[in-house]
């Protein structure tokens, strides 16, 4: 079929019974999302400017001989010796070779691996038996915008040994690795793409689950919500709900650390932790300094990781080559290294031209709770709130707070970047976590969560949460046996229910430590580390953009005595009143489900629309 639109109609005899339109789009995509970012650099090779190549092949193998570790290549022209066997969760026993395609979709590359036996055909009618017709999608962490083709890592992710052991086809898809594109409506269409690829080379799928930790985590919760079917199940660990909300929390450390290293106030570092509401000032450091994740809304950042010449660990940011970048001055129409503007059909434009900022901290008492808990005194509170500032849309200091820009907050919503988890209920899910409550991957993310599907869906009987408890494996195959049962469910009970009954006992929560040693759940349940908005006084749901506003009231601080200079400084701070969490945010709305910012005709549309319905 060629690219573009054709009418598909039945017909008995004269009489026309239906008619269908079919859209073939092209490799390159723009099915979902666009315009594409640019520039777009491709790698050497390239065919076109969607940067298009054959596809490729290679063969590995695992060796009978326990000192030869790990995958080996492998010539089909001369098999070696030492190939070792598996056996599949279907009970057959085959040579352990694997092959690896790679190839480009979406202008970036997808890589796949299966057992295969090169001596036999393989038709999507008619698979090879090893393969048991499921599907694992491995995913990266960080949340960056790249400006060009990756694959530094996919090809390595794809050789999971459990899930190939089993019979699993395993996928990675560079543009739903977060660290190289953070942009939930790309990642959704580049993953629909190769999930077709695998239909259409190697035959149908029964279900899907993925597996990530941290940004892997953000791609799984936020898509598998957002463009339900995507996943039947998902293994996310050092979970984030989404990146939106993420953010906020980013943003706020950047300036609280600024605060603190220029006020004249004296703040101990426990102080500091207290407003920040960490358990210590290592969060905001890891955030900021270390990782650099403001660097999503500075249009100036290039650090991302790996680059020559900036910080290995720094996971925020873009690649845009040097001559294409953004400059006030000397290129105002260059590329701009922020998430906001690497989506800007989802946020929207500025009057100049700039996307639309999702961020808020217009009444934002930070603080707060340290204040009530008499961490912090009446003056530091005054002094925070007072001289906190924000920063301008080209990432310069400013005193004035900001308000997010008209438009973002409710595509924020409706895109699924701030994850409202209402349609996460039909889908399965084991949360990984450690006990470690030192770094920014804080525990509360897997109850924040959780908390938001007790929200939307009334409970949260889908969702397992594992503190140190159970190995990869183990989770493997507590999933598979979970969407096993319900694939063999096929009543007419809705799939959210199904998810729910056919929960296996192993998915239940669990907490032990490192060591293995029983610990009991409120031990893992304590929630000692927060968030900057938590400390402010956000519910743990963790999802207001923008808070609505109510007026400052001296007698909501309780215990609290403010001078009446103090109080004076106070009321300059929050001119038009303070966050009120006990209403929605502004805007706050469910999410709608499979957005496209593009309509039948391949033309923009800003702010998105959902798809239409199955005829």
């Amino acid at each position: 079929m060629s690219e573009g639109r054709h009418l598909l109609s039945a017909r008995a005899g004269d009489t026309a019974l239906s008619s269908l339109v079919i859209t073939n789009h092209a490799n390159g995509g723009r099915i979902l999302y666009g315009p594409q970012i640019q520039p777009w650099a491709c790698d050497a090779g390239a065919q076109d400017a969607d940067c298009n190549r054959p596809v490729s092949y290679g063969f590995k193998y695992l060796s009978s001989d326990p000192a030869v570790a790990g995958f080996q290549p492998y010539d089909p022209a001369r098999p070696p010796a030492d190939v070792a066997t598996t056996t599949t969760d279907q009970g057959r026993t085959v040579p352990f070779v694997v092959r690896i395609e790679t190839g480009v979709q979406d202008r970036d590359y997808y890589d796949v691996a299966v057992l295969f036996d090169p001596a036999k055909p393989w038709a999507p009618w008619q698979p090879q038996a090893a393969w048991n017709r499921k599907l694992l999608i491995q995913h990266g962490s960080g949340c960056g915008n790249g400006y060009g083709q990756s694959n530094a890592l996919s090809s390595q992710r794809v050789l999971d040994r459990d899930a190939l052991s089993r019979g699993f086809a395993v996928l990675a898809v560079s543009l739903n690795d977060s660290g190289h594109n953070c942009n939930i409506a790309v990642q959704a269409e580049a993953t629909m793409m190769a999930k077709e690829r695998i239909v259409e080379a190697y035959g149908e799928l029964r279900y899907t689950f993925g597996y990530g930790s941290s940004g892997g985590a953000i791609a799984q919760q936020w898509m598998a919500n957002a463009y339900p079917g995507l996943y039947q199940g998902i293994i996310v660990g050092a979970s984030f709900p989404d990146a939106g909300s993420t953010g906020n929390e980013v943003e706020d450390c950047a300036l609280l650390r600024n605060y603190f290293g220029r006020t004249a106030t004296a703040w101990t570092p426990d102080q500091q932790a207290a407003a920040s509401g960490h358990l210590n000032t290592a969060v905001c450091a890891e955030w900021i300094d270390f990782y650099k994740f403001n660097n999503n809304l500075n249009p100036y950042a290039t650090n991302i990781a790996n680059l020559p010449g900036t910080s290995p660990t720094a996971l925020g940011g873009c690649d845009a080559p040097p001559g294409a970048r953004y400059d006030a001055t000397f290129n105002p129409g260059g590329a701009r290294c922020t998430s906001a503007d690497s989506a800007i059909s989802i946020f929207g434009k500025r009057p100049d031209g700039f996307a639309n900022r999702p961020y808020s901290n217009v009444g934002l008492q930070y603080g707060l709770l340290a204040l009530k808990a008499g961490r912090i005194s009446a003056e530091q509170f005054v002094d925070l709130n007072a001289n906190i500032g924000s920063h301008t849309i080209d990432y310069a200091l400013q005193a004035p707070r900001v308000a997010a820009d008209p438009g973002a907050i409710e595509a924020s919503y409706r895109s699924g970047s701030f994850n409202q988890a209402n349609g996460l209920g039909q889908v399965a899910i084991i949360d990984i976590r450690t006990l470690d409550i030192s770094g920014i991957h804080h525990q509360h993310r897997s109850w924040t969560l959780r908390a938001r599907l007790d929200r939307a869906n009334g409970g949260h009987a889908n969702q397992a949460i594992w503190y140190q408890a159970g190995s990869q494996r183990e989770a493997y195959d507590t999933m598979d046996a979970w969407l096993g049962a319900i694939e063999r469910d096929g009543g007419a009970t809705p799939l959210a229910r199904k998810v729910i009954a056919h929960r296996p006992a192993s998915a239940n929560d669990r907490c032990g430590s490192a060591d293995g040693t029983g610990l009991s759940m409120l031990e893992c349940t304590g929630l000692a580390d927060g968030s900057t908005r938590m400390a402010a006084g956000e519910a743990i749901t963790g999802d207001v953009l923008e808070c609505q506003l109510a007026p400052l009231d001296r007698a909501s601080y309780g215990a609290v005595v403010f001078s009446d200079a103090q109080w004076s400084r106070l009321k300059a701070a929050f001119p038009t009143g303070v966050c009120d969490f006990g209403r929605p945010g502004k805007g706050q709305q469910p999410t709608r489900f499979w957005q496209t910012y593009l309509d039948t005709l391949g033309q923009v549309v800003v702010g998105g629309m959902p798809l239409p319905d199955l005829p």
